[in-house]
């Protein structure tokens, strides 16, 4: 995973990042106030990598499909990556959670997420032509308007 990747995803977090803020705000019984920091906090987030967001846009609307395509490899990677970080900090909530039934269904979705991670990244890592190719090329065909 690369730098720029992560740079040219900016724009399509930032509108998942966005319609979560328009569902915030509709969310009844959370203080005003809170809702205005998280709001305050997207602008920063959108004048800080606006650049970013305008290029990645502009990458999105002249070819979508590969865009996405390459968006949902990045997400897979992210969260495969970050695993190092989710394992450690929930196995401390599992122990602290006063939960028994809810520390193991937590304990039991990071086993179940890992072990799926694992097996699409084996999967794509012997298979990443084929599976490029028939993307790319073959399931593109398939889809209309796709650039």
């Amino acid at each position: 995973m690369s730098e720029s990747l992560l740079i040219k995803s900016v724009f399509l977090f930032i509108v998942f990042w966005g319609i979560g803020i328009i569902m915030l705000w509709f969310r009844p019984r959370v203080e005003i106030i809170w809702k205005i920091i998280a709001t305050v906090i997207l602008l920063f987030y959108v004048w800080f990598f606006f650049e970013e967001i305008r290029g990645g846009y502009t990458a999105f609307s002249s070819g979508w499909y590969g865009f996405t395509l390459n968006f949902l490899k990045e997400v897979l990677a992210l969260v495969f990556v970050n695993l190092f970080f989710i394992w450690p900090l929930s196995l401390v909530i599992i122990f602290y959670k006063a939960d028994p039934i809810g520390a193991e269904k937590l304990l039991k979705f990071l086993c179940v997420l890992t072990l799926v991670l694992w097996m699409v990244f084996i999967i794509y890592f012997f298979f990443s032509k084929g599976i490029d190719d028939f993307m790319l090329k073959n399931f593109k065909e398939m889809i209309p308007g796709a650039k």
